[in-house]
This record gives structure tokens, C-alpha cells and sequence, in this order.
């Protein structure tokens, strides 16, 4: 360390090769990469590492902020999760369904028509094969005129030319309105390419009126922690973290003097910055930001997700999770996080894990909490209120980020200025972006990679 000023009562400046802001698994894992290499100060504001990536105890019961599960695609990042684990991890073939006109089909929605009412099954088929019909006069169906296009496509218009007005009207738009909580006419479509499941005719034929359709999409197998929830990931990955500091909120940084200001710890010199925060709420932190750069990211979006998290007893479902869909339903989605990993609960019990959106606007909880209880009765995943045990509610502030036309305006001019002030920020938030926990551990590679150069 060296002192700004001698003789003066300022604090004294304290000196590394690379801030990082905010230890979620991004965070972590450009860590992990300078361990060693180059001294670090990794600043987390919360008492313990992993961002969201982290579980809650009570009663018992550990509870993650919503399902949390890895979907292991690179080998790089694969070999260096699965090492950390250490033997803790689990593979899972998924289980995932929907509910809606009072059945249960299989996921994904667009091949597994077969558990719907023959009315709807019907409308669904042949609004697709209606749909499909003009791409068999082009090379180019599904996603790929998106790209060819100057603006991005928007979800309601996008979703009825790719699967129809039937899988449209009875999944797609109201699962997607419960979800993102912002008007599908201006939700615009770069988020779909690996999260939305492209089929073709002979698929949706199959699943409608044959064998249930099983592997498609990106999930259908993940991997998950045995033993302590999905924060055994990050506690792993935090473990040799000499220079993670926790309880350490950035407040304020400047760029071009290279130096921040951490509450209870003080000023702070760097020569690069790796960010991992919530991008909207980094550049509002940052002093030297153009007003062009403040006014883009004042325009960012996301949602919020409150995680009703129970422990019960005598549940039967092997379910993983499901899809509700109709707005009879304040829920867009419920797991069954002891379906991944029996320790998450003690014996006989298992914990679930409910998820309403708001468009930021506070939940009434009591009210939102009847209301699940009464609805996991009618789908048949309780029999009764009594066999709920414990009960915790989690917040996450910002949950998606919402794609539309301001984002696609506003990042390129953050991300250049960004840029030309060697800086670069990653993972989910720091991106701005929907993406999966392994896709911000190699972005954090990644970043710290670039600042070993």
C-alpha cells in the first residue's frame, strides 16, 4: 500500500493488478484464472460468495434461489466445475413437464401434445404444419431469417410464424407473458436461439399422436451438487480465492484514473476491472461515464422473481419441474429440488421451489403464498397445506434482463466505451444477457485471460 498524501488523514490507496466486482460463479472463476498469475481484489457486498448461485438453510431444509441446475457443454469449463466438485456432483436426466388444461404433458410443450385434450392437440398440429408449410420453399426456416433481418424480430409475431397460432396461443405467449412480465409485442427474440426448442413436422406428429418426444432442448440433462445445494459450487470455487474479500460493496469507480472507491475498505488503484454486477447498476457507479453511456444504460430492463421455497412432507411427484402457462396459475414455474439431490431435505420430506415474475412491483406475499398452496392441490403435487413443513421466500431484484429495442441500441455504445477503457463485464448481469451457470464461468476465464496478455 502507499498513502495518497503524507501528513494527511486520507486512507491510504490500496494497489492491484485487477479489480473484480461481484463474486457470483463469474466472478469466481476469472479468479480461479488469476490465482497465482496476478494479484487480485475480488469485491463481493454479500457475507458469502456465489451471487445467486448460493443455499439457504432452515428448518433443516437447504434452499436455493431458484433451480439452479449446470448444464455441462464445454470441456474446458466441464472439467473445471466437476473438479472443483470434487465427487459432489450428480447427472440427472430431466423431468420436466406442463400443466395446463387440467393435464400434465411432457416438455417441451411442441412435441409432447400428447397429454392435452384432443381439441387442443388438434389446433396445435395444424397451426404448426401451417406455420411450416412456406419453409419448405426456403433454406432458411426457424431462427435464421432473424438473422438476416435489420431489427430484431418480436417474440408474439416470431413465435406464431415458427410454431403457429395454436402451440402459440396455448403455451408460448402466456408462459412467456407470466415470465418476462413485459408486453410480447415489444420482447424482442435474440434470448430464443438455445432456450426455445426449434422442432420439426415429423417431431410434433410424433409427440402429438405417438411415443413421447425425450432429449430435445438444452436441458435434458444437467448435473448437480449430491450434497449442499448448488452453493457447493461456488464455496468450491471460492476456496483458494486468496484475494476474494466479502462484505465489500463498490461505490463508486473511475475509469480513466483507474481507481475505485469500496465501502469499509476504502480507495482502490487497478490497472484492468473485470465487471460481473448488474450492468445498468455499474455504469451508474461509474464517475466518468458519458452522458451517452448513462442515458444507454438508464434504458436497461429486467424483471424481478420472488422464489417461494417449501419443505413438505408425503410428496410422490418424481417431477423435476413444470410449466404453468395459464394465468389461473400466479406461478410461471415449480421444481422439486429434492429430485436432483435427496440431502436437500431430511428424510421424507422434499423441498420445493415456486417462482412468480413481477415487472418490479412488490408481491403481496401472504396473499401469493395462499394462493400457491391452494394451486400445487389442484395440479396434484400436495394433497394438503398440512404436509408443508417450512416456508422461506427469496427475492431476486433482477432476474431477466428484458430484450427489446433499447437494449439492442444501448449496449453496443456501453460495451465500446467499455472497451476503449479496458474494461470488460461479463457473465449474466455484467453481460446483460439470458444465459446458463457454465456460460459465466467461461466468461470469467475468459476476461481474466485477457488481462494476463
Amino acid at each position: 500500500m502507499s498513502l495518497l498524501k503524507s501528513g494527511t488523514n486520507q486512507m491510504p490507496m490500496f494497489k492491484t493488478d485487477t479489480l473484480i466486482i461481484g463474486g457470483g460463479l463469474a466472478g469466481l472463476s476469472a479468479a480461479k484464472a488469476l490465482e497465482g498469475k496476478k494479484n487480485y481484489l475480488l469485491a463481493e457486498r454479500s457475507p458469502r460468495p456465489g451471487g445467486l448461485a448460493v443455499t439457504v438453510g432452515k428448518g433443516g431444509f437447504l434452499f436455493d434461489y431458484s433451480g439452479h441446475l449446470l448444464h455441462l457443454r464445454w470441456p474446458r469449463t466441464k472439467a473445471l466445475i466437476l473438479a472443483a466438485l470434487k465427487g459432489n456432483c450428480v447427472t440427472v436426466r430431466r423431468d420436466a413437464r406442463i400443466y395446463a388444461h387440467k393435464s400434465w404433458t411432457p416438455y417441451p410443450f411442441q412435441v409432447n401434445l400428447s397429454g392435452m385434450p384432443d381439441r387442443v392437440k388438434s389446433e396445435c398440429v395444424r397451426g404448426f404444419l401451417k406455420a411450416y408449410a412456406p419453409k419448405l420453399q426456403s433454406s432458411a426456416p426457424g431462427l435464421q431469417p432473424l438473422a438476416l433481418s435489420l431489427q430484431p424480430e418480436v417474440f408474439s409475431r416470431w413465435t406464431k410464424r415458427v410454431f403457429g397460432e395454436g402451440i402459440s396461443r396455448h403455451f408460448m405467449l402466456p408462459y412467456n407473458a407470466k415470465l418476462w412480465q413485459y408486453p410480447l409485442e415489444r420482447l424482442t427474440t435474440e434470448w430464443c436461439g438455445p432456450f426455445v426448442p426449434l422442432p420439426k413436422p415429423e417431431e410434433v406428429l410424433q409427440g402429438a399422436y405417438g411415443r413421447r418426444r425425450d432429449g430435445l432442448g438444452y436441458n435434458s440433462v444437467f448435473h448437480y451438487p449430491k450434497r449442499g445445494g448448488i452453493g457447493a459450487l461456488a464455496d468450491a470455487l471460492a476456496a483458494g480465492a486468496g484475494g476474494l474479500r466479502l462484505g465489500l460493496e463498490v461505490e463508486s469507480v473511475n475509469l480513466k484514473k483507474r481507481e475505485a472507491v469500496i465501502r469499509h475498505f476504502g480507495p482502490v488503484s487497478f490497472r484492468r476491472l473485470i465487471n460481473t454486477s448488474p450492468l445498468n447498476e455499474f455504469i451508474a457507479r461509474t464517475k466518468d461515464a458519458p452522458d451517452k453511456v448513462k442515458r444507454a444504460a438508464a434504458k436497461l430492463r429486467c424483471n424481478t422473481v420472488y422464489v417461494l421455497n417449501l419443505g413438505a412432507r408425503g410428496v410422490r411427484s418424481n417431477m423435476h419441474w413444470g410449466y404453468f402457462p395459464e394465468a389461473r396459475f400466479p406461478f410461471y414455474r415449480a421444481g422439486i429440488a429434492t429430485n436432483f439431490s435427496k440431502k436437500l431435505a431430511p428424510n421424507g420430506c422434499a423441498t420445493f421451489y415456486i417462482e412468480i415474475a413481477t415487472d418490479g412491483r412488490a408481491l403481496d406475499l401472504a396473499r401469493a403464498e395462499t394462493e400457491v398452496l391452494k394451486d400445487l392441490k389442484a395440479c396434484g403435487l400436495i394433497k394438503t397445506s398440512g404436509q408443508v413443513i417450512e416456508k422461506l421466500w427469496l427475492k431476486i431484484s433482477c432476474a431477466y434482463v428484458i430484450y427489446n429495442q433499447e437494449r439492442v441500441a444501448a449496449l453496443p455504445v456501453i460495451f465500446d466505451w467499455l472497451k476503449a477503457n479496458k474494461t470488460v463485464s461479463v457473465g449474466r448481469y455484467g453481460a446483460w444477457k439470458y444465459s446458463f451457470m457454465e456460460e459465466s464461468i467461461k466468461e470469467g476465464l475468459e476476461a481474466a485471460e485477457k488481462t494476463l496478455t
